[in-house]
């Protein structure tokens, strides 16, 4: 029968009991009350005695426990399955102000994950969710195509939602942790040379020119530039200046606006367009278009640049239902942008806020540095001689 008796020197009772291999142990109660204690000591003999006889379910597990926790401390278990709680962090995540763009990764990811688990773990609570599940789940998704870096990412995002459930109480540890990244290389896109951009603009219609030249000069996203409104330039000041879908979230506690000094290239061409009002599109083609699938805009500048003699390198290339990166795309021209800041020596800060980007280590991704912006540095070197 278990019994409970309290140490010298410490507030909480311990309790004494037979464990479900029938061996006698003793365990805190976590409890100072004395009542609490042994009530807590009884139903941990209970349980032990039931899965020593192969009668006890997790389920009845986690019923039981719920049931003591409500009795001895008022509060309730909190019994979220797997799938509740990753469909919810994904709704938590919308709410919050998370680019729509991030929350459609994080919400693939989820997707996959949830249907590579059988219907009875995806049912199962949070807690129960193992590191071997984890792993296995990241090598299946390596198996089919997928790059080790895209494996990676999977991997941050579930540690994420597990380190929610974590802070929560839910879990006792963050699973995730104690899986292995398969540490893949980033792929990166290359920057346009001014020579390829010349060649875009000669096969652009009149939107797609507007685009390229925002996407050149201001280094403005695809789907952010596809979406500006004329109420967001201004051409007194000669200035463009928007809410950034990705990373308007992140600078909320700062200014979640970025603004933008217009080059003259693009003033030109915003002075030969009919000038609408307030509301209304700067690119009516293309506003609200979606970037990826066949009628996306991201398909829709790989047909320009396909038009062109412009060679596209490309990255590993992909098997099974992998896709092979592309080092140029409409993205290139965002590289572009900051890669020319740097390399007539714009500084580091102005550069960042041009680009609207929230941290140093995302920035230094984008500065690509030209041979000859190293010579006027290279030259203030003193000889030995």
């Amino acid at each position: 029968m278990a019994s409970i008796r309290r140490k010298p020197r410490s507030p909480y009772w311990m309790m004494r009991y037979l464990n479900e291999a029938g061996q006698m142990v003793e365990r805190s109660t976590k409890e100072v009350n004395r009542k609490k204690a042994r009530e807590i000591a009884e139903e941990t003999e209970r349980v032990a005695r039931k899965a020593r006889a192969g009668e006890i379910t997790q389920a009845a597990v986690l019923k039981t426990w719920g049931d003591l926790l409500e009795r001895t401390t008022g509060d309730t278990l909190n019994l979220a399955t797997i799938d509740q709680f990753f469909r919810d962090y994904l709704k938590l995540k919308a709410r919050t102000g998370s680019a729509v763009s991030t929350v459609a990764r994080y919400k693939s990811v989820v997707d996959r994950f949830l249907v590579f688990l059988p219907e009875t773990r995806r049912t199962a609570s949070i807690r129960s969710l193992s590191p071997s599940e984890i792993e296995r789940f990241r090598d299946a998704e390596l198996e089919s195509g997928k790059s080790a870096s895209t494996c990676d990412f999977a991997l941050t995002v579930i540690s994420s939602i597990l380190n929610s459930a974590h802070r929560k109480g839910l879990t006792l540890t963050n699973p995730a942790l104690a899986v292995d990244k398969l540490n893949g290389i980033v792929e990166e896109r290359l920057p346009f040379t001014r020579e390829q951009v010349k060649k875009l603009l000669k096969e652009a219609d009149d939107e797609w020119t507007g685009m390229i030249l925002f996407g050149f000069f201001a280094g403005i996203r695809l789907n952010d530039a596809a979406n500006l409104l004329w109420e967001n330039i201004d051409l007194g000041a000669q200035t463009v200046t928007f809410l950034e879908q990705k990373t308007a979230g992140r600078k909320r506690r700062a200014n979640p606006v970025t603004a933008v000094v217009l080059h003259s290239d693009i003033i030109a061409w915003l002075k030969g367009q009919p000038e609408g009002i307030a509301k209304a599109p700067l690119f009516p083609g293309l506003a609200g278009r979606g970037s990826g699938s066949a009628g996306g805009l991201s398909n829709a500048f790989n047909v320009i640049m396909d038009a062109t003699d412009i060679i596209v390198a490309t990255g590993r290339k992909a098997t099974g239902k992998g896709r092979t990166f592309r080092k140029l795309g409409f993205h290139s021209l965002r590289h572009s942008m900051i890669s020319n800041l740097a390399n007539v020596d714009v500084s580091a800060d102005v550069r960042q806020a041009m680009a609207g980007h929230s941290s140093d280590e995302i920035h230094r991704r984008y500065v690509h540095l030209d041979v000859s912006a190293q010579r006027p540095a290279i030259s203030k070197i003193p000889s030995i001689s």
